[in-house]
């Protein structure tokens, strides 16, 4: 694979992507990956890989076809490149856009689902304004020098091809089972609680996807796997029990859902494997999303002494078994207990290959599973503000922002008219440009420490200036 167009070709086809929807896997409406997805199967003929818009710079091999910069306070990004933003945006997942026109102190990318109207389809790819918010990553294609005759028309007359995901046949299997309640600890056991709170809701949103999907042993899930699978070794009967009769239902995915036990500081889960192959795409994106949620105690884990993954390996049975966390870690547990459902539909998202819904990439979160609405951080708010004291400004708002030169400070009876506000590092921070030099761009300086219960910064009481609003 290589990149085959020329950075004009790569501009101009930009233009042809804003002002519209894009669906590249015909999956829950416009979202952001499918936007940054058209752009670069039209460069390469490709698509990007990793389950997060997050993963993107880490889970792709961009060797020979794009040059991967961490965003620095003296970085400019470059119009085509695409931009990756961290998990603090699309409710932990991140976000992805194409970088229109930059600045040291802010960017405008081709944004598709900023706002949150890509699951609906009401939310066409559009031009967003933004602050740097690190970590942030930038991919620059290694643009082809010149282009072909063909290729020129070809920009001309074709549209980009969207792919469709795959509906798999899907099994999910509680671990332990009959008499064997698995491991007990913190309240629960592990048989009841993986039947009763997780297998079945991992079921619930891949049918929502559009998989054909069962559970081990029915609605009921009234059996063992392990145990199925001894029964028909000891009797050699290699097609009606356990593993053999996995075989035999022609599943493309098997995923074994467990809870570890250990002493009661071991925490977080890994995915097992048979050591007969190595780790696909669905093992890695189980991988990625417990180290989201609830961490990794270690990574992909290649076994030879396990009895279902050894007989996966003979069979050629795409199977991993996931440690879901230790239920003798009471952190563990009670992050399950309370995010179950949002747990389950990140697993099944994983499995899936994508998020199972649309998340707004302008909605932040702390973690990927989250539940609660994200708050605003940011206001359009203007005013003229007249400070009563020195002010350090900053390139980027936040106390990790880069400060400038102190004879660019402002200083006592200095006013700025204020055109954002946004909430940071318990600070309320206003974005300006010196009234004696606009061409300079943007800067921020802090406003008030944010003291008011309610976080209302027209009731600050410690304003370090006076801000008549507009």
């Amino acid at each position: 694979m290589a990149v085959k167009k020329t950075k004009k070709q790569a501009h101009d086809y930009m233009s042809k992507l804003k002002g519209k929807g894009w669906d590249f896997d015909n999956a829950f409406g416009w979202q952001c990956y499918d936007l940054a997805n058209y752009y670069w199967n039209f460069l390469t003929g490709g698509r990007l890989n990793g389950y997060y818009a997050k993963n993107i710079p880490f889970d792709n091999n961009f060797d020979g076809l794009a040059t991967v910069y961490k965003n620095t306070p003296n970085f400019l990004p470059q119009k085509g490149d695409i931009v990756v933003f961290h998990g603090g945006f699309g409710g932990g997942a991140g976000h992805v856009e194409i970088v229109w026109s930059a600045n040291l102190n802010s960017f405008v990318g081709l944004s598709q689902n900023w706002y949150g109207g890509g699951l609906n389809k009401t939310e066409v790819a559009q031009l967003v304004t933004h602050s740097y918010s690190n970590p942030m990553y930038f991919i620059r294609p290694h643009y082809k020098a010149t282009a072909s005759t063909a290729s020129k028309v070809k920009d001309k007359v074709s549209k980009p091809k969207a792919s469709t995901t795959k509906k798999k046949k899907i099994l999910i299997v509680a671990g332990h089972g009959y008499n064997d309640p698995g491991a007990v600890a913190n309240g629960e056991n592990e048989r009841d609680f993986i039947r009763s709170k997780i297998a079945p809701n991992v079921v619930k949103y891949l049918k929502q996807a559009g998989h054909t999907v069962e559970l081990y042993g029915g609605s009921k899930q009234d059996q063992n796997l392990y145990t199925d699978t001894a029964y028909g070794e000891r009797l050699g009967d290699t097609k009606n029990y356990g593993m053999y009769w996995v075989k035999q239902q022609k599943f493309d995915v098997v995923v074994e859902l467990h809870l570890d036990s250990a002493g009661a500081s071991a925490s977080g889960g890994h995915v097992i494997i048979s050591d007969a192959y190595p780790a696909d795409k669905i093992d890695k994106d189980i991988n990625n999303m417990l180290k989201a949620t609830v961490g990794t105690i270690r990574g992909i884990d290649p076994r030879n002494d396990l009895l279902n993954a050894n007989v996966s390996g003979r069979l050629n049975i795409n199977y991993r078994l996931v440690e879901m966390g230790f239920i003798t870690n009471k952190k563990d547990m009670d992050y399950l207990k309370k995010n179950y459902d949002a747990f389950s539909k990140e697993l099944a998202g994983a499995i899936n290959g994508k998020s199972i819904d649309g998340t707004p990439a302008g909605k932040t979160s702390t973690k990927p599973q989250a539940v609660k609405k994200a708050k605003q951080t940011v206001w359009n708010w203007k005013g003229r503000f007249t400070a009563n004291t020195t002010i350090k400004v900053r390139k980027s708002p936040g106390l990790n922002g880069k400060v400038v030169d102190s004879g660019s400070w402002i200083y006592k009876n200095q006013w700025v008219d204020v055109v954002q506000i946004k909430k940071q590092d318990k600070y309320w921070w206003g974005k300006f440009k010196y009234p004696t030099n606009p061409g300079a761009g943007y800067f921020w300086m802090a406003l008030t420490p944010i003291t008011d219960k309610k976080e209302r910064i027209k009731k600050e009481k410690k304003m370090y200036g006076k801000m008549k609003w507009k």
